[in-house]
């Protein structure tokens, strides 16, 4: 009886993951094209050289999704000593981009990124534990 409640809990926790991800990469490639140049200029300098060249759909999604995730860990130990230690030009942009921006790549790309990967884990758990039982 637990692991049938166990189940079901997961199962609707892994089936709602799975659309806010679902939801989250809808609106994050339809915003991609129409933001990108906005957000390229407010924070080129968290992109690799090479990366700002690209600005077809999939590339461009997926250099948001890094800003997303580099303004994320912008106050954390671990993005001071990796990403922004001795690059006073990343901090500088990042505070001084518009906050429409930040929250856009927090809210949608940052939260894609780590939306996704949990939902196919559980749901990897979630069909394991149908299979078992």
């Amino acid at each position: 009886m637990i692991q049938q409640t166990v189940y079901e809990v997961l199962l609707f926790i892994t089936v709602g993951l799975g659309i806010l991800a679902f939801l989250l990469v809808i609106v994050g490639m339809i915003l991609a094209p129409l933001i990108i140049e906005k957000v390229d200029r407010a924070l080129w300098p968290l992109a690799s050289d090479k990366e700002l060249f690209f600005k077809g759909l999939p590339l461009s999604a997926h250099r948001m999704s890094g800003y997303g995730l580099k303004v994320l860990s912008r106050n954390t130990q671990w993005g001071q000593h990796r990403i922004y230690l001795d690059r006073p030009d990343r901090v500088h942009a990042v505070e001084s981009a518009p906050a429409w921006i930040l929250n856009v790549m927090t809210w949608i790309y940052a939260s894609f990124v780590i939306v996704a990967p949990i939902a196919f884990l559980l749901a990897f758990i979630v069909i394991r534990l149908h299979d078992s039982g």
